[in-house]
């Protein structure tokens, strides 16, 4: 099925395309979240999906762009949140302290895939995010969990895609540098469209 009759379906209220759907985008909008806000992203994501639904039908473009789009209100939504924690002061527990168990593994082909074959999807987000700046940490994500290209990176960061470009290549720099002292076999590209 294409995705424009995916997205037909799901606007029509097929629950087998807005499954399809939700099967492609949760699991990459739970990592992202994580990455960020990792004791509330369930609940982000939540409000991700209700702003998706009442958005849907206005939505044209293709499966790139719906990405795109879909990242673009999960940085709003993270944004509202962490404007509202700020003024509430509220510090929530990590639901990990009361469940066990692994995070969903990662099963993207790129060139970090050296390194995060060995780990878990949750550790690999774990290790960018404790290893980059912010703006490096969110490039890679989008790109590697979004699956995002340099242009819809930059249209949902609202930025150039030069500046995606560099701010991917110093962050590949970065983690490659952080993981050759650690792991000396591990080798990165310098070409950031192969992500």
């Amino acid at each position: 099925m294409s995705f424009p009759d995916i997205l037909a379906g799901a606007c029509a209220g097929d629950q087998g395309a807005a499954a399809v759907l939700f099967t492609d985008l949760q699991p990459r909008l739970l990592r992202f979240l994580r990455s960020a806000e990792p004791r509330v992203a369930d609940d982000l994501a939540s409000e991700v999906w209700v702003a998706m639904v009442q958005g849907l039908r206005s939505f044209e473009g293709d499966l790139a762009g719906f990405r795109s789009w879909v990242f673009t209100i999960a940085r709003r939504r993270l944004a509202d949140h962490r404007r509202t924690a700020v003024r509430r002061g509220t510090d929530p527990v990590d639901p990990h302290e009361f469940f066990s168990g692994r995070a969903d593994t990662a099963t993207s082909s790129d060139t970090a895939t050296m390194v995060m074959d060995q780990m878990s999807a949750q550790e690999a987000i774990d290790l960018i995010s404790s290893s980059l700046p912010p703006e490096q940490a969110e490039v890679l994500l989008l790109r590697v969990i979004g699956e995002l290209d340099v242009a819809h990176v930059a249209e949902v960061l609202d930025r150039t895609p030069n500046w995606v470009r560099v701010t991917q290549h110093r962050a590949l720099r970065r983690l490659a540098e952080k993981m050759s002292r650690t792991s000396p076999s591990v080798v990165m590209t310098d070409d950031p469209e192969t992500i």
